[in-house]
């Protein structure tokens, strides 16, 4: 290779990089704007006099549906049109409508607020992992997801970081007057403040250019007879065991970020002032495990191993699986929090590992929509079914909050050990799907 292709080359790299640290920025912020709503529970409940089922709502369900909804058409509108745009709109639409949360007066206006910021999040993951796939080559495709994906565990940190902050401030400062608004509540002031930065951030979308979309041997006519079609008939087993897996660790996830908090207080009697700042340090120890994850995948695959992906992930929860079983069994925090970081590990990259896959064997002109309709069914399932498992489980079977640990337990244990499961019997489908693929 001469000098002046390596220089062209490296320059690439350097775009594709500068790219991903502009989405992971966005990223973060998303993870910001949907958190720190649940730190500011109290105050809020207060102020518009809301019940448990419609803090809920305004928390996580509202969220979670509207997200999953919209996802599908906005992975449709990635595929074809200008991802870049298509993020921009998303950030300035949950950017508005976080900040138009600030305003609401009323249980209604903040609902519909929090569904607006769903559908802004929405646009964000499918075409942010469309453009990465196009700008990275195969060997370096999780290293980069990785990196993008480490963003939800940094917005996590800092919206748990900014939770503390958040309250100390609310107590500070009561009626402060705003322009069109009048005399504000502080977690309004919150609301707004947490709104804004996104719509100017986005305007950094338009310092890279899009890299384009990658044209694969007989991409064209898989298009023309219906290509999600043509492409899951071809990998419906392989792309059926990715689901279960992946959706066995969304429900691990999101049970444990649902509930573990509420964990601490009635096991341990450590307040949100004390546990805050612990977890925030989990997200951010279980961040810097995707991106060296993600180098180790990248070397197994780049050294031949085609399967690379869900043969290490399946080492992962194998490994940690009897950290898993005892972490609700730990009489100490500190030891349960360790626990719980190391149980990170293995549900947190569990979309890197999707999205890598999909780049590797799905189509450019339906990767989107492919990644959209996982994260459909990840949000449903794991916002939607996993923490309500655990609620009933509490409730009916064990007839006493003080069991939410064993609840846990039985969710996150059973899940893990069907998602391994799934990403073995995945391993024979894998690198036939990665080696039909002539380009990679």
């Amino acid at each position: 290779m001469s000098t002046q292709n390596q220089t062209d080359q490296a320059s690439r790299l350097g775009t594709s990089w500068w790219m991903v640290a502009v989405l992971f920025g966005l990223y973060v912020l998303s993870w910001v704007d949907r958190l720190i709503v649940s730190m500011l529970v109290t105050p809020i409940k207060a102020h518009l006099l809301l019940s448990d089922v419609q803090i809920s709502m305004i928390t996580s369900t509202s969220f979670a549906i509207f997200y999953a909804i919209f996802g599908l058409p906005l992975g449709w509108a990635a595929d074809r049109f200008s991802r870049r745009w298509i993020i921009f709109g998303g950030v300035v639409i949950w950017g508005i409508a976080t900040t138009a949360c600030g305003f609401a007066q009323t249980y209604k206006a903040l609902l519909i607020g929090r569904i607006f910021v769903g559908v802004g999040e929405a646009a964000l993951l499918p075409a942010a992992y469309s453009l990465i796939a196009d700008a990275f080559p195969p060997h370096l495709l999780t290293r980069a997801t990785s990196t993008f994906q480490m963003a939800g565990k940094v917005g996590s940190a800092t919206a748990f970081a900014l939770g503390g902050v958040a309250i100390a401030f609310a107590a500070a400062h009561t009626g402060i007057h705003i322009p069109f608004h009048g005399p504000a509540q502080p977690w309004q002031l919150v609301m707004m403040m947490v709104g804004l930065p996104g719509i100017i951030f986005a305007l950094l979308l338009f310092t890279f250019p899009d890299p384009g979309r990658k044209k694969l041997p007989g991409a064209a006519s898989v298009a023309a007879s219906g290509e999600i079609r043509a492409f899951v008939s071809r990998n419906w087993k392989l792309l059926a065991l990715m689901l279960l897996g992946t959706s066995c660790l969304a429900m691990c996830g999101y049970s444990m970020t649902n509930w573990v908090p509420a964990y601490i207080e009635r096991h341990f009697g450590w307040k949100p002032v004390q546990y805050g700042l612990a977890l925030s340090m989990m997200n951010i120890v279980s961040a810097v495990s995707l991106v060296v994850n993600g180098w180790i995948v990248d070397r197994l695959f780049a050294g031949g191993m085609k399967d690379a992906h869900l043969r290490f992930y399946g080492w992962l929860i194998l490994g940690f699986l009897p950290v898993v079983g005892y972490m609700f069994f730990a009489t100490n925090v500190y030891v349960f929090l360790a626990c719980y970081c190391v149980a990170q590990f293995i549900t947190v990259p569990f979309m890197v590992y999707v999205s890598s896959v999909m780049g590797l064997i799905a189509p450019a002109t339906i990767r989107a929509r492919m990644l959209a309709f996982f994260l459909f069914v990840f949000t449903i399932l794991g916002l939607g079914a996993g923490p309500a498992i655990v609620a009933a489980l509490t409730e009916y079977v064990f007839h006493d909050e003080g069991a939410l640990g064993q609840s846990l337990a039985v969710v996150v244990t059973v899940c893990s050990v069907i998602a391994l499961i799934s990403f073995r019997m995945a391993l024979r489908y894998l690198a036939p799907a990665i080696a039909s693929r002539k380009d990679v």
